[in-house]
């Protein structure tokens, strides 16, 4: 899969459409690499070997089998690219890229191995009504800081041209390697890490198509506010 696959946006999600229209299994490959959600914002999904891991506050990290997801962004990972970096972190990880190859308007998916001094993460709390905003999601999370980490970054550079499809920037999802911590990124440092990525020069966009999301009201005037908000 040299493109990146995408099921729905992150302008619908943050837009409240929070149902599960695709199926994990649908989209399943040992070589699958990425991130999303699950229904009602309730977890944080990693993609990695073709496994889905749901990061929820309160519960253990748990892997996925069949169920439908309202965001998802993947695609099959083989690094092209490995840069060795000394002192990398999520303010200079773009500078040290860019030093590489010019980033600004390409997609990139990025996988940053380390054991990390500190991450930051945080983790939803489930909501089996599916029924609270993206406002009141952001509210309820929980954050928690890990030092001295095992594990790897997962995710994606956006150009910020495509920042109502997927996330301006990067978007890191982390998961250790014992496999029992897991989140979305606010923050990274470590001393040495491999940064291994690999230029995307597609991504196909799959809308849902029930008739909730075609009647879906997208305040496009306030969604890179929210976006910026909720996912940074």
């Amino acid at each position: 899969m040299s493109k990146i696959t995408q099921y729905s946006t992150i302008g619908a999600l943050m837009s409240g459409h929070f149902a599960g229209d695709f199926s994990v299994k649908s989209t399943h490959s040992p070589t699958l690499f990425g991130l999303g959600c699950s229904c009602g914002i309730s977890g944080e999904l990693t993609v990695c070997g073709g496994e889905f891991w749901e990061a929820t506050a309160g519960e253990s990290l748990h892997q996925l089998d069949d169920r439908q997801l309202p965001f998802l962004q993947v695609t099959d990972f083989v690094a092209e690219n490995s840069l060795k970096a000394t002192g990398i972190n999520d303010k200079n990880l773009e500078h040290r890229l860019s030093e590489q190859l010019a980033i600004n308007n390409i997609f990139l998916a990025v996988n940053v191995k380390s054991r990390f001094d500190e991450v930051v993460i945080r983790r939803p709390q489930r909501d089996e009504s599916q029924t609270r905003t993206v406002q009141e999601m952001s509210d309820s999370q929980q954050v928690d800081t890990h030092h001295n980490i095992a594990g790897q970054l997962i995710g994606f550079w956006t150009p910020a041209l495509f920042g109502r499809i997927s996330v301006p920037g990067f978007h890191f999802h982390f998961l250790s390697d014992d496999r029992k911590i897991s989140g979305h990124v606010l923050s990274f440092t470590a001393a040495n890490a491999v940064v291994d990525y690999q230029v995307k020069h597609s991504i196909e966009i799959n809308n849902p198509t029930s008739e909730a999301y075609n009647t879906l009201d997208i305040d496009v005037a306030q969604l890179d506010q929210l976006i910026s908000h909720v996912e940074k």
